[in-house]
This record gives C-alpha cells, structure tokens and sequence, in this order.
C-alpha cells in the first residue's frame, strides 16, 4: 500500500503543465482564509474561486517556485488560467488542494515547487526498503508469516 501511495503522489506531481486539467476563469473570491480554514498556519494559505469551476482551490503559498509575480499579485476581476488535478477527497470536501499552476496572461503566478515530487520518491525508496528487509528477516527466520 505505501509503495502505491508513493507511486501515486510521484506521478500525480511529476507531469508537465500541458498534462493537467486546466481550467480558465475569472477569480470571484481570493482571500487568506476561507470559511473555517486554515485550520493550520494561518497566513500561509490562500484560498482563489474561480467562475469557471465549481470548487475553491487552497493554495499554500509557500509551496510556490520563486517567480517575478506571486499569488498576492492577483485580485479579484483577474483572468486567470489553472493546472490542477482531482481526487475523490477533492469532491467529498469541495476544495481543491492539488492546484499545480496558476498563470495570468501567460505569466506564473503560482509554480508548485517539487516537495510533493521528491516526497513521493522518498516513500517509494522507503517502502522498498522496508520489504528488503522484511524478506531478509523472513529468510533468517525471524519473521513468522
């Protein structure tokens, strides 16, 4: 099950910008806070609505590439384009957290950086290292299945 977890969010954050769902709209709601979240880091997070799709993305602006423009550059009335991907959680919350780019007139605004990337080879690494050595303890017998 890790090694699948592992596969998934290495994949999930690996593709290039032309491989994501992209949706293009014009932001309805930007603020710090949206509702009751963040529950976490207040401040860090920034929560864009845009009228062409139907949840709010939470972008965690440190999370972003260094870039000439940043999340606070944009406003309200911006027309803006959105790299993004989905998962079940995504509907059952209505929230999107898996925003990977945000442009404006063809400039970033948002780039992903690639933790998740990285953090999804290190689970991969460690859950193949866990099974190398559950089969060597099992070999030597210290492991009864």
């Amino acid at each position: 099950m890790i090694l699948g977890l592992g596969i998934f969010v290495t994949v999930n954050n690996s593709k290039d910008k032309v491989e994501y769902d992209k949706s293009t709209g014009t932001v309805e709601y930007y603020d710090k806070e949206f509702l009751n979240l963040p529950t976490r880091h207040k401040g860090d997070f920034r929560y864009v609505k845009i009228d062409s799709y139907p949840y709010v993305f939470e972008i965690y602006k440190l999370n972003s590439e260094p870039a000439v423009f940043t999340i606070d550059d944009l406003k309200v009335g911006d027309e803006i384009d959105v790299y993004y991907y989905e998962t079940s959680d995504t509907r059952n919350v209505g929230l999107n957290r898996f925003a990977q780019f945000i442009d404006k007139n063809g400039q970033p605004y948002f780039v992903r950086s690639g933790f998740q990337k990285y953090l999804g080879f290190v689970i991969v690494g460690l859950s193949i290292l866990l099974n190398i050595i559950a089969f060597l303890l099992w070999k030597k017998g210290m492991l009864k299945w």
